[in-house]
């Protein structure tokens, strides 16, 4: 594997989380968590996200955008150093 190929799969990580399903259980909880609230929760369905129940650092990187503009600028670099 190349080093470009090596930085692709890294951002491909960093946007789609891991490709070892054990390693997103956190994607699991929060999607079982929602659903709960959805189930038996006082707020109407519409009123809950799963982006909510995930990890807070989760909530702040997309809130930012900056899973977005980091997969880009990964992309660029093995771009570069691909030629």
């Amino acid at each position: 594997m190349t080093s470009a190929e090596l930085t692709e799969w890294a951002a491909y990580e960093r946007v789609y989380g891991s490709i070892i399903p054990a390693e997103r259980i956190d994607v699991g909880f929060a999607q079982l968590s929602w659903l709960m609230a959805c189930l038996w929760g006082s707020k109407k369905r519409g009123e809950y996200r799963i982006r909510d129940f995930m990890p807070p650092w989760y909530q702040e990187l997309t809130a930012a955008n900056a899973v977005k503009s980091d997969f880009e600028a990964m992309l660029r670099q093995a771009e570069a150093s691909g030629n």
